[in-house]
């Protein structure tokens, strides 16, 4: 029973880790899109032309906002994909881990079973050769 419940830990402890993987996944997925909004925005700002003075420099205004917003968020989401490729090795580490520690459970489980196997063949042989010392003497008797 208590295999059990290790095995019942240490499901919840993946699920937990594909969690924060899928959430990290996600998080940078969604900064990737408001990059993508955030560029076209800007390439659309760029490419209007303004009729006067105080419009264009209100144009121009914008568009160094919206690129020192992108430069940020384009940091952001490297720090948020550096934290994704951590969870990830991590993840894969773990479950490397996992495999070697069944792989040595297992072999473990076999070896005991091998020795139970030679124990009752060793068992029953003596048992067997009792039986046959034993009914040598009715099998004298009848010669």
């Amino acid at each position: 029973q208590d295999t059990i419940h290790e095995y019942l830990e240490t499901m919840i402890s993946v699920n937990h880790a594909f969690t924060d993987r899928s959430n990290a996944l996600q998080h940078v997925q969604s900064l990737s899109a408001d990059l993508f909004f955030l560029h076209t925005r800007a390439g659309r700002l760029e490419s209007v032309s303004s009729r006067g003075i105080g419009q264009e420099w209100t144009r121009y205004q914008k568009i160094e906002g919206l690129k020192e917003t992108i430069s940020t968020r384009e940091g952001v989401k490297n720090q948020a994909l550096r934290e994704y490729e951590s969870i990830k090795e991590n993840n894969m580490t773990e479950i490397k881990r996992f495999d070697k520690d069944r792989r040595r459970d297992l072999i473990e489980m076999l070896k005991g079973f091998v020795v139970n196997q030679v124990s009752y063949s060793d068992h029953f042989a003596n048992m067997w050769g009792k039986v046959a010392e034993e009914t040598k003497v009715y099998a004298n008797r009848s010669n």
